[in-house]
This record gives structure tokens, C-alpha cells and sequence, in this order.
């Protein structure tokens, strides 16, 4: 059965949720709404709403009504959904709601509904369908920790890029963890996560946010460019240089350890790296930017010799 996902989040992180889709459902969209041959489970998700199995589409509000009318859809304990990701349709959400309630025979349940249904309204698409899966956000109770820093990445964004890396059981490294938000993103979601910070003090922050969390403080202090071990994946959110000019040479010194003891990579950088990445023999299998204000997040996704295909 086909399968729609509807993408959440600011405009200036659509690309970031583009390529978060395509590593943990394999479909590939340039809008808010994605098709698929097959919904995925999206609760680890930081940027995609909901997963739903597809029953009806139209191009239009009557063409939409029509199909549904033909399903002769018979359902107890429901609740209808609607998201509007594109412009205001004419017809009110609850008018909507009402007039396909009006063709479900049986009795809905707003507060403890069994079937949750999905109306997605786009400029053109009108999609109907059944909630298969959802995000937790998880994320969003993350934000409250004793410690950040200007330019940590915001909990969502860290989500995304696990995801974009790592699955629950995975083990990952944070080589240059700061405040440790990729950490709890990952500690939280099943995965064998630790940071390094070359710094004490902000190692020291890192832990405190993590056990804060009720998170175990799996921070030590280290130098990137000498860590030793094996892991499936890491995430580096490298300096920027806002504070100060950056040693680029950090970046090929780290890159340069961490290839043969990791399989897959997220990384970040203040400005576009990807002459260097390919110097170093790292295979771009996803790219990503991420804007705010001055600053611009280039995202890339790497892989080793050791793995050269993208995470699914």
C-alpha cells in the first residue's frame, strides 16, 4: 500500500529533514510531504510528523471526498487529523473533519481513538490516510539542561544528524561533544553513545547536562585527533570560527584518525569542506545546509572504506 510522510520543522531545516528521510525511509521529496511504497516507523524522528498508509487522493477538496466515499469505510473509535503544510484550503479544518465523518460509518473517539486518520492538504494534493507511526519529539524535553553554549547545536538538529548515521544499538562518538547534545540525543534513543572534549570545563558541563537528562555521563576528556577504538558511527560538529580563526588543519588531523576506526560519519563545518573530504578519501553519500542568521551549517554525511553505503 502506498505510504505518505509529512515533514515539521522551519523552512531553513527542510534540507536537513530531506536527507533524515531518505536515511530512515529511503524515499527521496523536495516538499513537506513525501511518498513511499511503504510506511516506516518515524518515532526516533526529529523532522518527520508522521508516517501513514495512503487510502485516498485527489487533486482537490470534491476529487479527495469522492475517492474516500467509494472506500465505504467502516471504522469504531476513530479521529480524523488534518495538516495543512500548504496553503489555507477554503474549507474549515473542522468542516473538513465533519463532512468526512459523514462518510465513516461507525462512531468516532476524540480523546482515546483506536484509528487515528490523517488529512494532509497541500496546494496540490488533498491526501487521506491511516496514522501508521509518529514522532515522539523527544527531543523538545531535551532543551531544558543547566548548561549550553552560543553555537551548540540545538536538539533537534542533533537528532537529525544520529539519524542520520545510527539506529538503536549502534555505538557512536561524539569527538568534539561541547555540551553533549548529540550525546543524550543518542544515549536517548538506544544507542551506545560517549563524547570527548579536549576541554575540562566544558566536559564537565556535558556531564552535568547528560546526568541532568537522567542520562549516564558518558563524557571524557581527550583530544579528537588521538582518540583510539571502533565504532559504527560518529557525529562531529567541528569548530566554526566564530570566536576565533580555526586551524583547518584540526579538521584533516581528525578526519585523518577517525576514518579507520569509524564506519560512518555526520559531519559539520562553518563553511563548504568537500574538496577536503574527498582528498581524504570520504565517500559523500548525503549533503545538507542548514542557515541562521551568519551562519551556515554544511552538513555532509561520509563514509569510509571501511562502509560505503548510507545508513538505511
Amino acid at each position: 500500500m502506498p505510504c505518505f510522510y509529512l515533514l515539521m520543522g522551519p523552512d531553513e531545516e527542510l534540507d536537513l529533514a530531506h536527507a533524515e528521510l531518505t536515511a530512515l525511509t529511503g524515499c527521496i521529496s523536495s516538499g513537506r510531504v513525501a511518498i513511499g511504497a511503504a510506511a516506516a516507523d518515524v518515532s526516533r524522528s526529529a523532522y518527520i510528523r508522521l508516517s501513514a498508509d495512503q487510502l485516498a487522493v485527489g487533486a482537490n477538496w470534491p476529487e479527495l471526498r469522492r475517492a474516500i466515499a467509494q472506500l465505504d469505510l467502516h471504522c469504531n473509535r476513530y479521529r480524523i487529523e488534518v495538516f495543512r503544510p500548504g496553503p489555507k484550503a477554503a474549507v474549515s479544518t473542522t468542516g473538513l473533519q465533519k463532512s468526512i465523518a459523514d462518510l465513516i460509518s461507525g462512531h468516532p473517539d476524540l480523546d482515546d481513538p483506536r484509528v487515528k486518520f490523517a488529512l494532509i492538504v497541500t496546494q496540490n494534493s488533498w491526501r487521506f490516510g491511516i496514522i501508521i507511526s509518529r514522532s515522539t519529539q523527544r527531543w523538545r524535553h531535551h532543551r531544558k539542561r543547566p548548561h549550553y553554549y552560543s553555537h551548540g547545536l540545538p536538539p533537534q538538529i542533533a537528532r537529525a544528524l544520529v539519524n542520520l548515521v545510527a539506529a538503536p544499538g549502534d555505538s557512536l562518538l561524539d569527538p568534539c561533544c561541547g555540551s553533549g547534545t548529540v550525546v543524550a540525543e543518542a544515549l536517548a534513543d538506544g544507542i551506545r553513545a560517549w563524547g570527548v572534549e579536549i576541554y575540562p570545563s566544558l566536559a564537565s558541563q556535558a556531564a552535568a547536562n547528560l546526568r541532568s537528562l537522567g542520562l549516564p555521563a558518558n563524557i571524557m576528556v581527550g583530544d579528537a585527533r588521538t582518540i583510539r577504538g571502533n565504532f559504527d558511527a560518529a557525529v562531529l560538529d567541528f569548530p566554526y570560527g566564530h570566536s576565533g580563526p580555526v586551524d583547518e588543519g584540526l579538521y584533516r588531523d581528525v578526519l585523518i584518525n577517525l576514518r579507520d576506526q569509524v564506519d560512518r560519519m555526520a559531519l559539520v563545518f562553518g563553511r563548504d569542506q568537500r574538496p577536503l573530504l574527498e582528498e581524504l578519501g570520504l565517500v559523500v553519500t548525503q549533503q545538507a545546509s542548514v542557515p541562521k542568521g551568519q551562519l551556515t551549517r554544511h552538513i555532509y554525511v561520509v563514509s569510509t572504506k571501511k562502509e560505503q553505503q548510507p545508513v538505511r
